[in-house]
């Protein structure tokens, strides 16, 4: 589902601030696999997470996903890629705070040629799957963190991707909310998804609902 091949990822290369990200990253990830992508903060998690999305392209090597070269896309088509086969789960969870949960959860589904009927069933069925529907009206500013957590959830899902990306997913809630996290992962796990969650919390690690552990350390698999 997901191969890297040789991937060096250099921020403002020939400049004074240049940053190595990444150095010859080589892995692979079948498909319906739940990857833990573990290291400390900078050790280069996010990039491949972005690299994956299409949403950066890496200064050397290739990323194929899905067997689309995606490091080779350009950025319209990049869009569309992502449109279609990622669902992206963000740190501060990058919620609209001015919007509904429904109006959040909708979001992704916008460009795409749905009618209305369609994209409210889409938002009902992932709304209820992730314990949400109740607070469909508010705002998203006045949700808990746990209910921020959920709508997040469905949003990166309502699209039904192939794969699934967390980034530290768990870095502002507490233990609770973090194993709830563990369980929607199971849940996501049994509907046949890719999934690679990016952490460094020890909540995750030797949990036995991953398939596969990726080590990185200052850019470098360990």
């Amino acid at each position: 589902m997901i191969e890297f091949k040789n991937v060096t990822k250099i921020f403002n290369q020939n400049m004074p601030d240049e940053t190595v990200a990444l150095k010859d990253i080589n892995f692979f990830v079948e498909d319906g696999e739940i990857v833990l992508l573990k290291g400390p903060s900078g050790s280069g998690k996010s990039t491949i997470l972005s690299l994956i999305a299409a949403l950066s392209k890496p200064t050397f090597g290739e990323v194929v996903v899905d067997g689309e070269r995606v490091s080779k896309l350009p950025d319209n088509f990049a869009a569309l890629f992502r449109r279609r086969h990622i669902g992206f789960i963000f740190q501060k969870f990058n919620l609209i705070s001015e919007l509904t949960v429904f109006e959040n959860i909708v979001v992704p589904l916008i460009p795409g040629n749905f009618s209305k009927r369609e994209i409210e069933e889409k938002a009902n069925k992932v709304m209820k799957k992730f314990e949400i529907e109740h607070k469909r009206d508010q705002k998203t500013k006045n949700l808990s963190g746990g209910e921020q957590q959920r709508c997040a959830i469905a949003r990166a899902l309502v699209n039904d991707p192939d794969i699934v990306l967390a980034d530290e997913p768990t870095a502002n809630l507490d233990e609770k909310l973090s194993l709830n996290f563990l369980k929607f992962v199971e849940e996501i796990k049994n509907e046949g998804k890719t999934v690679i969650i990016s952490t460094h919390d020890p909540l995750f690690f030797d949990n036995p609902i991953f398939t596969k552990v990726i080590e990185i350390n200052k850019g470098r698999l360990v």
